[in-house]
């Protein structure tokens, strides 16, 4: 396709991708995409959790939820979302609920998914302990033979607020429900049943904290799974009867009517995807996004998450009383800022507030809890670049200490090869496309520079010959999100539009749009990391849009000669001449990449661009 004709189907690419995000904006402002999102993990963890709180008022929900597992069992044995492949989490899970519930029934697709699951490689196949942990307790209760002894859960861990809070983060309230169920069935001396005695006050304080100020609706973050892991635990306890009751009210009122639950609703994430892409597409001052600008208003928490040590000021992924994320938080900060009125408004400053009180000590960002321990809900790259972009869209400079910090803290968590980590999407190129924007934009010095280059070399060199983006490893084909990631963070580092690697990653993207203007998700979001993914229609829209729609103003601004919305533009590994991207060895471009100057970096050095938008 010639460059006029990528030109004019990038053009009518974003277009089309408008119309189709505006379509799916609600009456209340914001952005829904809510098909395809039925959760055989979530159901598994809902039907457990019903048997044990109410068997009886739950009989109808369960003999539905029992079919529809029977009925959406792959022929492979096992069990996954829709366009994922087979899951050994969702496997066990599913089978163990199975076995409880119907064991005569569906004794043929318990034996089958266990089957399936030691294919996969059994619990040794699950990375992540507390769910290696998760399966043996289900098949305990399921009365299933299991991998190794069930590990014990000090209630007592609970008596030290802030060291629980940093192990534990989102998973509090869980782990205190879980802890008093294993408390009540676990056979103690003297001094564990006084511990016991100690600590259960504490336990139930941090589940009544999280129930009450979501209103006593009985869901907890709108979310299946973690209402089921909460309503199981309390029901075995025997602890907090009417808590029990209102959950598992709240659990058949949340299940669809063909028997399954759905994944959490997330309304905040897929309204920043949205609104981010059409700010990008130009759409800033559109009045369709008064009502969304209003709607992430009212879904800024105004009040602390006492159990959790977070002060107000903060968003979660769903509901107005959702649990604090600080992904969402930069999001929502930086998209809010972007709008009209967004440098006086007042929840841009709480949410920078926020995020500036939650800076972990060593300059990273967790998920929710300050210094979080590694791993689980600890420092992410891909969230601390997301922040690290904020601050920056705010007035906040390379020298400004938070993100001076967050940047050491970065050039600290590069792997060998170049990549960063990101928590909440697969594989490495999200973290690194998100560390490569805010490398490009805030990096000061020659070893930023340096990181910033091999971030930019792992990408060129993982794409796929298509044009395309997957994890960076193996031979997964390619998808939209992580070719729209690739493609966004390379064209922020400064590479030409021009560039052979970028023009086909935008073909890729332009020729992936269906017929409707949206774009066909990949298995790239994690729900239970690296444990249980999910594809999403909303947020592959989102990407694919604002990265076509940054490829269209870069295009533009290379045309006129004007700056590139760049920071930093690393010098590539020996690819002198018609990109004009400088080589290493000091032979520039033949017409330079441009920072706010139009100066070309010397001798492979980047030149130094005006900090662009995010």
């Amino acid at each position: 396709m010639p460059a006029s004709a990528l030109t004019e189907s990038v053009g009518t690419a974003v277009i089309a991708g408008t119309e189709a995000l505006l379509a799916h904006r609600r009456d209340d402002g914001a952005f829904v995409f809510g098909a395809h999102h039925a959760s055989p993990l979530n159901t598994a963890g809902a039907l457990t959790a019903l048997h044990f709180a109410d068997p009886e008022g739950s009989a109808e929900t369960i003999e539905r939820g029992v079919t529809w597992l029977c009925e959406t069992q792959r022929d492979d044995g096992g069990w996954a979302m829709r366009g994922v492949p087979t899951e050994p989490l969702t496997t066990a899970l599913a089978a163990a609920a199975l076995h409880l519930l119907a064991p005569r029934r569906a004794v043929s697709a318990v034996h089958a998914a266990r089957a399936r699951f030691d294919e996969l490689g059994g619990s040794g196949a699950v990375p992540e302990p507390a769910m290696t942990a998760l399966i043996r307790q289900f098949h305990t209760f399921a009365g299933l033979p299991h991998e190794g002894a069930q590990r014990r859960l000090p209630l007592e861990l609970l008596l030290f607020p802030g060291l629980s809070r940093r192990l534990l983060s989102l998973r509090l309230p869980i782990y205190a429900s879980q802890a008093l169920a294993q408390s009540a069935h676990r056979r103690r001396g003297p001094a564990g049943r006084a511990l016991d005695r100690l600590a259960r006050p504490r336990a139930l304080a941090i589940v009544h904290d999280a129930y009450e100020r979501e209103g006593a609706t009985g869901g907890f973050s709108t979310d299946p799974w973690l209402t089921g892991l909460i309503c199981l635990g309390l029901a075995r306890s025997g602890q907090a009867p009417g808590l029990v009751r209102a959950a598992a009210r709240w659990l058949r009122s949340a299940a669809n009517p063909d028997g399954s639950w759905d994944l959490m609703p997330l309304d905040v994430t897929w309204t920043n995807f949205a609104t981010a892409a059409l700010i990008e597409a130009g759409h800033a001052d559109d009045p369709q996004l008064i009502g969304t600008r209003e709607m992430l208003q009212r879904h800024q928490q105004p009040e602390p998450f006492d159990a959790l040590g977070c002060p107000a000021g903060y968003w979660g992924f769903s509901s107005p009383r959702s649990w604090p994320m600080a992904l969402e938080t930069a999001e929502s900060s930086a998209i809010l800022l972007k709008l009209p009125g967004g440098a006086d408004d007042r929840h841009v400053r709480a949410g920078l507030g926020w995020l500036t009180a939650t800076q972990d000590a060593a300059g990273s960002w967790s998920l929710a809890v300050r210094n979080s321990k590694p791993g689980g809900f600890g420092p992410c790259p891909q969230m601390t670049a997301k922040v690290v972009g904020a601050l920056l869209d705010s007035g906040a400079g390379a020298d400004d200490s938070r993100v001076a910090k967050a940047v050491r803290w970065l050039l600290g968590r590069q792997r060998p090869d170049g990549s960063f980590e990101a928590m909440w999407y697969r594989g490495g190129t999200p973290g690194t496309a998100a560390a490569l924007e805010a490398l490009s934009r805030a990096g000061r010095t020659g070893e930023h520079h340096r990181a910033a280059a091999r971030a930019r070399d792992w990408l060129l060199r993982t794409r796929h010959p298509d044009g395309s983006w997957s994890t960076g490893e193996g031979t997964r084909p390619g998808t939209v999100e992580e070719t729209a990631w690739a493609l966004r963070g390379l064209l922020a580092a400064g590479l030409s539009p021009a560039d052979p690697a970028l023009a086909a990653a935008a073909r890729w993207l332009v020729d992936a749009q269906r017929a409707d203007g949206g774009w066909t998700p990949g298995p790239v979001n994690e729900y239970v990391r690296g444990c249980a993914r999910y594809a999403d229609d909303g947020i592959a829209a989102g990407l694919a849009l604002r990265a076509l729609a940054h490829y269209r103003s870069a295009e533009a601004a290379e045309a006129t000669g004007a700056a590139g919305p760049t920071g930093t533009s690393p010098g590539t590994t020996g690819t002198p001449g018609t990109t004009g991207t400088p080589g290493t060895t000091g032979t520039p471009g033949t017409t330079g990449t441009p920072g706010t100057t139009g100066t070309p970096g010397i001798g492979g050095t980047p030149g130094i661009g005006e900090g662009g938008r995010k």
